[in-house]
């Protein structure tokens, strides 16, 4: 854990540098089958309690282009 993480502001584990030290330059994950949980269910756009995750998945908007475009388009879904 000391080698690839660090804690951030909100006192989460976080990876000290991004991309993820993991992911190959043919954008697979070397540690696939083994993925911790939060990689499994990133980006945590289909969580059922959304809300309460909220502010994770607008700041993942800064980094992860699926999730960018997901939050583009809620304006379209939102009657």
């Amino acid at each position: 854990m000391d080698t690839y993480l660090r804690i951030d502001e909100d006192g989460d584990y976080v990876f000290q540098s991004m991309p993820c030290p993991f992911l190959l330059a043919d954008n697979y994950c070397m540690v696939y089958a083994s993925r911790p949980r939060a990689c499994r269910a990133y980006p945590h756009t289909d969580q059922k309690n959304i809300k309460s995750i909220l502010s994770l998945c607008v700041k993942n908007t800064e980094t992860c282009p699926a999730v960018y475009r997901i939050f583009e388009k809620l304006p379209e879904q939102i009657p």
